[in-house]
């Protein structure tokens, strides 16, 4: 039987969260009833990728503990990175090594590669990333506001030899640099989605912007009939 073609997520979790205060791991604050990385989760799941591997290192058993009601959703997949400390670089080899070896019926022809600190994140992005690279056939597709490229970026398989080879702390910049022929931008209407949750001061604006969401959300809801 052959296998069916499928794009995954690769969730970066694994860095050291060295920017925020008062030694808080990033990932784990709470928005709402959920921990940061949790909203990241449930969009791309909510998308159509068809397998998401959560890359952990820093506090990976908080991590773990963190996401216990995922713990029997078969499409996650937690993989740790022990080398996380040699930066995001290898975070990305252990997604695309666990992309390579992942044993079922799926032929992942393309991976979008997420950072867990961007709760804002939607799953209507996802999928329009994943449409654009089957309409325009272009092997790297980002989202881009107001003229600058941003996160999550979906890459062609036919790349992941050369994402293998990145080093140091980054992702695939260098890559996506190396063939800007190859890209296509998704034109964002909103920056919320490029929000991240690097410093205390960003944490305390998601905070605003999420009960704002929720506010929104309410009083849609109260004028419905």
């Amino acid at each position: 039987m052959s296998k069916r073609d499928a794009i995954a997520a690769i969730i970066l979790a694994a860095g050291s969260s060295s920017r925020m205060a008062h030694g808080y791991h990033k990932l784990l604050l709470p928005l709402g009833e959920k921990p940061v990385l949790a909203y990241v989760l449930d969009a791309t799941l909510q998308s159509q990728v068809a397998h998401v591997f959560v890359i952990t290192g820093h506090q990976s058993p908080q991590i773990t503990a963190a996401l216990h009601n995922y713990s029997d959703n078969n499409k996650i997949s937690l993989q740790e990175n022990p080398a996380y400390t040699q930066g995001m670089s290898t975070s990305l080899h252990t997604g695309i090594q666990a992309i390579r070896t992942h044993n079922n019926a799926l032929h992942y022809t393309g991976a979008i590669v997420l950072l867990g600190d961007q709760p804002f994140i939607s799953a209507r992005l996802l999928d329009t990333l994943i449409a654009t690279r089957q309409q325009t056939g272009k092997r790297i597709v980002a989202p881009c506001y107001h003229g600058k490229r941003g996160n999550p970026v979906l890459f062609d398989a036919s790349l992941f030899a050369e994402l293998s080879t990145v080093t140091g702390d980054e992702g695939g910049r260098s890559v996506i640099a190396h063939h800007p022929d190859e890209i296509e931008s998704v034109e964002l209407g909103d920056a919320l989605a490029q929000h991240d949750v690097d410093t205390w001061e960003a944490y305390q604006a998601a905070l605003v912007a999420w009960q704002q969401q929720q506010n929104g959300l309410k009083e849609s809801n109260d004028g419905d009939i």
